[in-house]
C-alpha cells in the first residue's frame, strides 16, 4: 500500500513540475504519507490560483508546509545536494533559518552525520538511475544547537529531457521519539530475557515461577532448564506458574507454557497456573493448546492455600 501511494505521489509531483493539471491525491490512511498528500494537494491548488511553478519559491511553495512536522526540500543533483527551495518550517526542524540554505552556504549533506552520509549518498546513487521515488532508511542529522535527530526521508526524483536525475524533492520528518521508543522497548525486552524468570520456594515442597513477557525459544529453554533443576534438587511436589505480569499471549508462548507444564509433570511434580487474566484466558482457549489436566487460579494468593492444603497436595 505504501509503495502504491508513493507511486501516486511521484506521478503527482512530476505532473506539477511539468505544469500539467493534476487530480487531487486521495490517500486512505492517517499516517505520514497522508500528511504529505494533503500538503501536495494544497500546493496544487495554490499553484493553479497563483500560476506559480512548484519549486520556484513563490506563494505556492511558501504555503506548502509552512507549519507542521513535514519539511519539504528541493535539491540539485550535484555534490552536497545544494538546496534550491526549502519550506519555512525548516528552522523548527534544523535550527537554521531558510536564508542559510537559500544562500548556498549550507548544503543539505552538511547536516547529515558523518557515520550516515556515506550510506545516504549510496541510496541516492542507487535510485538515481531509474527510480521515480525512494525512501531512505532512517538517518541522523545535526541541528544548529548540536542536538542529533533521526529523520525519515521520502525522495522523489525529477529528471531532465534526457532522463537523467537533475533534482530531488525530499519530504523530511523528525522520527526521533519513535526511534527512542523502539530502542527503549528493545532494552526492556533484553532485560526481561536476561532476567529469565525468578523461581521462589513459597512453601515446603511448593515453588512459584513468575513469568514476565512473551516466551521465545531461547528464553523458554533457559527457564525450563532452571525450573527442572530446582524441582529435582528441592524435591518439590507443586510448581505454580504465575502469569500475573503476562498481559498478552501468542501461539509461541502458549506452546512453550504447555511444554513447560509437561516437562515438570515428568518429574512427578504437579504444575498449576495462577494470575490468568480474562484476556489471556480467551487467547489460550482460542489457540487450542493442549495443557492436559491443569488447575488454574485467578491469583497467586488463591493458588497458594489450595496447593499447600493436605487434601490437594500430592503425596510422594
Amino acid at each position: 500500500m505504501a509503495d502504491e501511494t508513493l507511486d501516486q505521489i511521484a506521478s503527482f509531483i512530476d505532473g506539477l513540475a511539468q505544469g500539467q493539471a493534476v487530480e487531487a491525491l486521495v490517500v486512505a490512511s492517517d499516517d505520514q504519507l497522508a500528511k504529505i498528500a494533503a500538503g501536495l494537494n494544497r500546493l496544487a491548488g495554490n499553484a493553479a490560483r497563483n500560476q506559480v511553478r512548484p519549486g520556484s519559491g513563490g506563494p505556492a511553495d511558501t504555503a506548502l508546509f509552512a507549519r507542521g512536522p513535514v519539511v519539504m526540500f528541493r535539491w540539485r543533483n550535484t555534490e552536497g545536494w545544494p538546496v534550491e527551495f526549502v519550506s519555512p518550517n525548516v528552522e523548527a526542524l534544523t535550527g537554521y533559518p531558510v536564508e542559510e540554505f537559500a544562500s548556498g552556504r549550507l548544503p543539505y549533506a552538511s547536516l547529515i552525520l558523518a557515520e550516515d552520509v556515506g550510506r545516504v549518498g549510496q541510496e541516492v546513487a542507487d535510485n538515481s538511475v531509474s527510480a521515480e521515488w525512494f525512501e531512505h532508511l532512517p538517518y541522523r542529522i545535526r541541528r544548529q544547537d548540536g542536538e542529533v535527530l533521526w529523520v525519515r526521508d521520502y525522495t522523489v526524483v525529477l529528471r531532465d529531457d534526457a532522463g537523467a536525475a537533475s533534482h530531488f524533492y525530499g519530504y523530511i520528518m523528525d522520527i526521533t521519539e519513535s526511534i527512542r521508543t523502539e530502542e527503549l522497548i528493545r532494552q526492556q525486552l533484553a532485560v526481561i530475557d536476561d532476567l529469565g524468570a525468578p523461581i521462589l520456594q513459597v512453601w515446603d515442597g511448593v515453588l512459584a515461577v513468575t513469568l514476565i513477557g512473551l516466551l521465545n525459544e531461547v528464553r523458554s529453554e533457559r527457564v525450563t532448564e532452571a525450573l527442572l533443576e530446582r524441582v529435582a534438587t528441592s524435591k518439590s511436589r507443586v510448581v505454580i506458574l504465575d502469569l500475573t505480569s503476562v498481559q498478552d499471549v501468542d501461539a509461541t508462548t502458549a506452546y512453550h507454557l504447555a511444554k513447560m507444564v509437561r516437562a515438570v509433570g515428568l518429574l512427578g511434580c504437579e504444575c498449576v497456573v495462577s494470575g490468568v487474566s480474562p484476556k489471556v484466558a480467551q487467547i489460550l482457549v482460542g489457540l487450542e493448546v493442549d495443557f492436559g489436566v491443569l488447575r488454574i487460579y485467578r491469583t497467586l494468593a488463591a493458588a497458594l492455600p489450595a496447593v499447600v492444603s493436605k487434601r490437594s497436595l500430592p503425596r510422594g
